[in-house]
């Protein structure tokens, strides 16, 4: 009697033991595989069992999580047990642990019991894991012999399951903190623009540029990753912040990259209202204010423009004039030939000044939009007229190519000229600083392959720098220019699809540098 005492009281203390070494084994960065690997092996001598399992609680479902033996093809990882039949939610339910000493002749019958008479299991101990009185899942010991389990592997399946409880519940919330952690260090990476977290004494604390960090190395200062402000640091707001405690901000040209930036300092306290730090965001606007640069460019424009016009009325008047005057006088007969000859250049002169000025009238006459039948080549001779002389002084030769039979389409003669207008200087800039540069400018007709329709176009071709691959792919994008600032904002190409795409049609290109570039303007009939 007292030899099964002093046996019962030594297997009790090897129990004890074999819990406080789990306890101890168990880390929070564990694995559920790896916690139930950590309590399988010691716990084989102190309690028979042939499967072990642990489930958890999640979203009001009951899962397993984690089981030995692995690998079997029921009751395995990731099972959902039924709430309303089932051993371990009766455990779940009462609080306390659920001995079933003979399974497969038990009187009540769980719906797990054809799995586990599957896997030859009679007897089983579903214990409750309990974390400040509230339930987190359920631990389930598991044997192939009927009445197994004793009173005393009762109350020790009950402490192991309050120790690993513990462990469990720990391990779940540091999975929970790293998830947290790992989001908003995904956030913070996400962030196109730079943005990192400075200490009182300027050293960068965090950063979403991480592999600079990690390639410059440690104690690094803010204005060793990012000297936006060059030497001048007291003008940066990051200096204000930290002397007003209060968010500031700045716009400054990067000394190297010459690029613009934004820079927002905001003030970091801790959970004592501490301030600590200064969360500093640096945002590339270089883009941005060119194009706002663009637009007060493209409204000084349009500003010209309309000067040009309401000029152009008033030029018209004296021009009336001088050709109708200098006409009379050429009707007198008795007029030298020296003189004759003057007054015939003042009129010739004074009717291409006029039609230069009703051309310019009608292209800058842009309120009523109607489509009426014309020719292409019309509309060529139309655009010629107006800036001829601009590309001739230029020594550039025209060479017009137009075809006769070509036949009407519905247009808007004014729209389609600024298409053309466009073309041409686009090709007369694609021509400076060449010897022998020449325009072609042609209309035809051909067969569509994308819609299968006979169309007509208008090409125009030079024999200048051509473009790249990488420039044909963003001619036709808003305020993208290879010109000079003076010359160019960008909006001439996009303004012209968007006419050809009003007349159902398009623009085509095709360049090859060094040789040159042929625009076409594709129209139905």
């Amino acid at each position: 009697m007292v030899q099964r005492v002093i046996e019962e009281l030594t297997r009790q203390n090897t129990r004890m033991a074999i819990i406080q070494q789990i306890a101890k084994r168990i880390n929070v960065d564990m694995s559920y595989d790896d916690i139930i690997d950590e309590v399988a092996a010691p716990l084989h001598s102190v309690l028979p069992y042939d499967l072990l399992s642990f489930c958890l609680i999640e979203n009001n479902e009951l899962i397993i999580k984690a089981s030995v033996p692995k690998g079997q093809t029921i009751l395995e990882v990731g099972w959902v047990l039924d709430k309303k039949n089932s051993a371990p939610w009766k455990a779940i339910h009462d609080k306390r642990c659920f001995l079933r000493q003979d399974i497969w002749n038990d009187t009540h019958k769980y719906l797990e019991d054809d799995d586990l008479r599957a896997l030859g299991l009679k007897s089983a101990i579903m214990t409750p894991l309990l974390v400040n009185n509230v339930v987190i899942g359920a631990l389930n010991f598991a044997s192939k012999k009927a009445y197994v389990y004793t009173e005393n592997d009762f109350i020790f399946a009950h402490q192991l399951a309050d120790q690993l409880a513990v462990c469990i519940n720990n391990a779940r919330l540091f999975n929970e903190v790293l998830k947290s952690k790992r989001e908003w260090e995904e956030t913070f990476k996400a962030v196109p623009d730079r943005l990192f977290l400075i200490d009182l004494s300027y050293n960068v604390l965090r950063s979403n540029n991480y592999e600079s960090i990690h390639e410059l190395g440690l104690g690094l200062k803010c204005y060793d990753i990012f000297a936006c402000c060059g030497n001048q640091c007291q003008l940066c707001p990051t200096v204000e912040a930290f002397q007003t405690g209060k968010a500031s901000f700045g716009e400054f040209t990067h000394t190297e990259n010459k690029n613009i930036y934004n820079l927002s300092a905001y003030p970091a306290y801790n959970e004592k209202n501490e301030f600590y730090g200064v969360v500093v965001y640096v945002r590339d606007v270089t883009s941005k204010r060119r194009l706002e640069t663009q637009l007060f460019q493209s409204a000084k424009l349009a500003a010209i423009g309309e000067m040009a016009a309401g000029v152009a009325h008033e030029l018209n008047s004296p021009l009336t004039a001088i050709i109708g005057n200098s006409g009379l006088i050429l009707r007198n007969a008795s007029l030298k030939d020296k003189e004759q000859k003057l007054l015939e250049d003042i009129k010739s002169c004074g009717q291409r000044s006029k039609r230069i000025i009703q051309n310019l009238l009608t292209f800058s006459r842009q309120d009523s939009l109607t489509f009426e039948p014309l020719t292409l080549n019309t509309v060529v001779e139309g655009s010629l007229n107006l800036i001829a002389y601009q590309i001739d002084k230029d020594k550039i030769t025209i060479r017009k190519e137009l075809n006769p039979h070509i036949p009407p389409l519905e247009g808007n003669k004014q729209q389609l000229e600024q298409v053309v207008i466009n073309l041409l200087l686009n090709a007369r800039d694609a021509l400076e600083g060449t010897s022998d540069g020449e325009i072609i400018i042609s209309t035809g007709m051909r067969e569509d392959e994308e819609s299968g329709c006979t169309m007509v176009e208008i090409k125009v071709a030079d024999n200048g720098r051509g473009m790249t691959e990488d420039t044909l792919r963003h001619i036709f994008i808003p305020f993208f220019t290879t010109k000079d600032k003076t010359k160019g904002t960008g909006l001439g190409l996009p303004v012209s699809m968007g006419i050809a795409q009003t007349h159902g049609g398009r623009i085509g290109v095709t360049s090859e540098v060094g040789k040159g570039s042929v625009f076409s303007l594709i129209l139905p009939l």
